[in-house]
């Protein structure tokens, strides 16, 4: 078999498993490695995506008994199976055409038989089509309405909302929205982890970020934000345009500029009002419930580190090494343990892009060579 025919035969594969995730996800039966899966295949597929966008609209459109729609959809499904080697009105044709000498009783059973198998094809197709859709559509519930977003640890994705807005998630994250209302009045998302956002502008309809405990509010602009639940804080990092950021259980608003940064504490404090406010004009996040800071400009000095990971670049600068030990978890898809306490704050730069986890530990010990590291699978132990 020649190479093109290989490949065509792949193409096909992926198309097909692309349809079949995409029917899963519709019907809300997909699982969160399905539809991550999936975003992966919609990346290799140009134009999937907006395909997947018009097939999910005309889903969500109320069912009506349309007789036209019924026999359309009936001879499509006949011209899908005909292209899969199976013509029934070929058989049927050829039914039609037999020489008159046969006996008629043979020449009935076999109309029956031919009219049986299309009639079982016709109603098998609307069955599924017509179950997948009252589940969709009777189950009341929100997850019913809902597109979930993930990606595993070890792995970045890029994804396009309805409006047209890009999101890259990091690894370790997850993007949920409002399918029915996503849109209508306003543009509303849910992050867990970290994502870069290039929003579309619309100035009638705002986009909104809940994550952790801020809630960012913008009309459209790019910035970054990292909201893990594991992590002490919660990071917004405004590249262009300008967005606005409330905090929860607080009642001013904080205007953000390009090259800011604010850093918000994932934990409850003592600190409130004016004193918290001053704090953060004063750039002291030491026992500050909220910080502004500026971008942070790698060595190269073209390099932002804070969006570096949309570059496939693992960055870091005088970092302790318990922060960059939770970068690597989630880059690499492992689990660290330092065991020395010391060592959780020592101080690490480094920049890395294809990388190995063994070659880039390799490489800090060179410039810290006070630590020392096993490797057991996805297991690895930092000590002295």
């Amino acid at each position: 078999m020649s190479d093109d025919r290989l490949l065509i035969d792949y193409l096909h594969m992926v198309k097909d498993r692309i349809w079949t995730l995409v029917s899963r996800k519709l019907s809300c039966e997909a699982t969160v490695s399905e539809l991550t899966e999936l975003n992966e295949l919609i990346m290799t597929e140009s134009n999937a995506d907006l395909y997947l966008q018009a097939i999910t609209e005309y889903w969500n459109i109320p069912t009506e008994s349309d007789e036209e729609f019924i026999t359309a959809t009936y001879h499509l499904h006949l011209k899908r199976l005909k292209e899969k080697g199976f013509d029934l009105e070929a058989e049927k044709e050829k039914e039609e055409l037999q020489p008159l000498y046969v006996e008629k009783e043979t020449k009935h059973y076999r109309k029956f038989g031919t009219m049986a198998a299309v009639l079982s094809v016709f109603i098998i197709f609307f069955f599924i089509l017509f179950k997948l859709q009252s589940t969709t559509n009777s189950a009341g519930s929100d997850k019913n309405l809902q597109s979930e977003i993930s990606t595993k640890a070890g792995s970045r994705s890029k994804i396009q909302l309805p409006d047209g807005s890009s999101v890259w998630l990091n690894g370790g994250s997850k993007l949920v929205y409002d399918n029915l209302n996503f849109g209508k009045k306003v543009r509303e998302v849910t992050l867990i982890g970290e994502g870069y956002f290039d929003v579309v502008k619309n100035h009638e309809k705002p986009f909104i970020i809940h994550a952790n405990r801020v809630n960012i509010k913008v009309l459209g602009t790019a910035f970054n934000v990292k909201a893990y639940p594991d992590e002490k804080n919660t990071e917004t990092s405004l590249i262009r345009g300008s967005i606005e950021v409330t905090i929860k259980n607080r009642i001013e608003k904080i205007m953000m500029k390009p090259n800011d940064k604010l850093i918000v504490s994932n934990e409850e404090t003592e600190s409130k009002g004016a004193d918290s406010k001053s704090k953060m004009q004063a750039g002291d996040n030491r026992d500050a419930v909220v910080a502004m800071r500026h971008l942070t400009i790698a060595n190269d000095e073209t390099t932002i580190i804070e969006t570096a990971w949309v570059d496939n670049k693992l960055v870091f600068d005088k970092e302790k090494f318990e922060d960059v030990a939770l970068k690597m978890e989630k880059w690499y898809g492992v689990s660290i343990q330092i065991t020395d306490d010391r060592l959780k704050l020592e101080q690490l730069t480094g920049t890395f892009e294809k990388e190995t986890v063994a070659e880039a530990l390799s490489a800090l010990k060179i410039s810290t060579p006070v630590f020392k590291y096993e490797i057991i699978n996805h297991q690895i132990k930092i000590f002295k």
